[in-house]
């Protein structure tokens, strides 16, 4: 069974049509969202309340609540705000990560570059976790937090069969890599 992945620009086509059938619901908060999210624009003077807007779809349990996350994200993204844009998609992830393509490559990537972190230690480590399992981009970057959390007991209990397992395992890996290249 295949997961459907959607691109941004299919997100922002698929919530004018809900917000187009939301309107014709007289849904008039979700609606004046998905124009702005359609035509991708941004808190104008005198447009401020499209911010509260979308703050208030985000936080209810509209079906167009992660639509309105990722707007707020973007947002955040573009006032270069890293750590607020994270923390809506990393919301996202946790939450519907087969809806949005590249998710968890656009977290991995955010906190690599140090522009984001984790503000609870659990989640860190559920998400190096997923990430070492799944991502082979970045498997190297997760074992290396995840024999970090292991060693010092952060966001799980101290384990230190798992950090010598993780820690062989990344020398075979580098062992190899040197072969290949001699």
């Amino acid at each position: 069974m295949s997961v459907n992945h959607k691109t941004l620009d299919e997100e922002y086509e698929g919530l004018f049509k809900t917000g187009v059938r939301a309107y014709n619901k007289k849904d008039y908060k979700t609606s004046y969202c998905s124009k702005h999210y359609k035509n991708k624009l941004g808190i104008f003077k005198n447009d401020a309340t499209a911010f509260d807007l979308y703050s208030q779809v985000s936080n209810s349990e509209s079906k167009y609540k992660y639509d309105a996350k990722i707007w707020l994200a973007s947002y955040f993204n573009n006032e270069k705000d890293y750590q607020k844009a994270f923390e809506f998609y990393f919301d996202i992830y946790r939450s519907k990560p087969q809806k949005i393509r590249g998710i968890k490559l656009l977290l991995a990537e955010r906190v690599k570059s140090g522009l984001s972190d984790f503000n609870e230690d659990k989640k860190a480590f559920e998400f190096y976790s997923d990430l070492y399992k799944n991502v082979l981009k970045y498997k190297s970057f997760a074992r290396n937090h995840l024999i970090k959390y292991y060693k010092l007991g952060i966001g799980v209990k101290s384990d230190e069969e798992k950090v010598y397992k993780l820690e062989n395992e990344a020398l075979n890996y580098e062992n190899n890599i040197n072969k290949y290249y001699s």
